[in-house]
């Protein structure tokens, strides 16, 4: 038996072999979705999921699962669920009402839902969802807040039904269950692509305004990038903390750090990459000497980008438009990941509003697509005004660099080089433009890039 405690790769490595394996079902033409809910000194513990790679998004059986770091061996799995029992006290304890009905809802990456009704009032529906990674009480502040703060026919979000006690119980068990009403409606990411480009561009309008408004929430002072804080009992009590999105750590005070620490998880998150041999022997060297060399000269221009309120999550995905008027949006939900940080960041999350889904999440524009960019941006004036900062350029520059780094393997593995280097068209230009860029500055010898500090040119909003 080794003596080395097993590392977190490793454990992932070994889950996905056994769902693979057959450990949690027929595995044949599915994939496996996993993400990590706790690590102690002697056992990593996981969420999984084998879902169909090709099939429509209805909810899955999701087991927990633990791996043993010193004996490598793997727990039988145990369903995740909610019992009805349970369900029941929950829908009591938040609402006061009496539960009638259950049954498994539409599954987020690291959330399982059910809808359930009431016997009180039998046209009121409520989702009942058991997370691991957002802190309940958190999310249901702050979404208090913005329902008493915010237009809804701006920044519409649904009703929240906090439980007594839900902060203490996701701390011992590490999760927690949130309790909201039911919004009928469709999710957009489906619709979007299909609708007619002047309704396109009506729906463009009105999310623009909803990132204006998340993005408009006051904040604590200094502005410093980390996670959101929503603290309960305390509506608008906002605090910020360390990044545990991608587990950065912080908070920044600083956005040259900020970047820094992007950066360097980035290429962490390439040398893992399985699936693209060819694409880290073109770039990978390369891409470790910048990292290695050049983090240092991070402009001190990018310290001017307004650091904001964000919702990081706020795709179509997560929007919930009218089945009759697919231009209205209902709701906005699943404000799992909340962030204090360069508003610019969501900028490929932006950018994906004019372009049509694709493998290699950077699809080719729609139709009409600067009329589209051109109708979110116009929407909200000032914030298109920035997009033009010294500031913001920079700052997009060095991020989408951490962006773009490590490419999606290709779905086909028979992919000839000449179809790879097509599915890794806009990393390769991303990615060969910042290093050619700065290998040529840098060729004779250290040269710190010059730049204006243009302190003027993109105030906080």
């Amino acid at each position: 038996m080794s003596t080395q405690l097993m590392t977190q790769d490793a454990a992932a490595s070994t889950l996905v072999a056994y769902a693979f394996g057959g450990g949690m079902g027929a595995s044949e033409g599915k994939s496996v979705m996993y993400s990590l809910i706790s690590e102690t000194p002697s056992v990593f513990a996981w969420w999984a999921a084998l879902e169909d790679s090709d099939g429509p998004p209805i909810p899955v059986d999701r087991y927990l699962i633990e791996i043993d770091r010193r004996s490598r061996e793997v727990s039988p799995p145990k369903q995740v669920q909610i019992p009805e029992t349970e369900l029941a006290e929950a829908i009591l304890a938040a609402t006061g009402q009496r539960l009638a009905s259950s049954a498994r809802f539409t599954d987020g990456l690291l959330s399982i839902s059910y809808k359930v009704t009431v016997q009180d009032d039998p046209d009121v529906a409520y989702v009942v969802q058991l997370r691991h990674f957002g802190q309940v009480t958190s999310m249901d502040s702050l979404i208090c807040w913005i329902s008493m703060n915010i237009d809804p026919r701006i920044l519409p979000v649904p009703p929240v039904y906090p439980i007594p006690g839900e902060g203490q119980r996701q701390e011992a068990l590490g999760n927690g269950r949130q309790i909201t009403r039911f919004i009928p409606g469709e999710m957009a990411f489906p619709i979007y692509p299909t609708l007619p480009p002047d309704q396109r561009l009506i729906l463009v309008r009105k999310v623009a305004l909803a990132f204006q408004a998340c993005w408009q929430i006051p904040m604590p002072e200094p502005h410093v990038i980390g996670e959101l804080i929503a603290d309960e009992g305390e509506v608008g009590g906002f605090r910020i903390g360390p990044d545990r999105h991608r587990d950065l750590g912080g908070p920044f005070s600083s956005v040259r750090e900020y970047l820094r620490a992007y950066l360097r998880y980035s290429f962490v998150t390439l040398e893992k990459q399985n699936g693209i041999d060819e694409y880290k022997e073109w770039f990978q060297t390369r891409i470790k000497g910048f990292i290695d060399q050049h983090l240092d000269d991070i402009p001190l221009v990018v310290e001017d980008i307004p650091i904001v309120a964000m919702h990081t999550d706020m795709g179509l995905h997560n929007i919930i438009i009218s089945s009759e008027t697919p231009t209205e949006i209902r709701a906005i939900i699943d404000w799992e990941f909340v962030a204090s940080a360069p508003y610019a960041s969501l900028h490929s999350m932006i950018e994906n509003l004019f372009r049509e889904q694709a493998p290699n999440q950077f699809g080719p524009e729609f139709d009409r697509a600067d009329e589209l960019r051109d109708a979110f941006w116009d929407s909200i004036p000032d914030w298109k005004r920035c997009n033009q900062s010294t500031a913001t350029k920079e700052y997009l520059e060095w991020f989408r660099f951490g962006e773009f780094m490590k490419p999606e393997a290709p779905m086909d593995d028979n992919m000839s080089e000449e179809e790879k280097r097509a599915f890794w068209a806009e990393n390769i230009r991303v990615v060969e433009g910042m290093l050619n860029k700065y290998e040529s500055i840098w060729s004779g010898g250290r040269c710190m890039p010059v730049f204006r500090h243009l302190a003027t040119e993109c105030q906080a909003i």
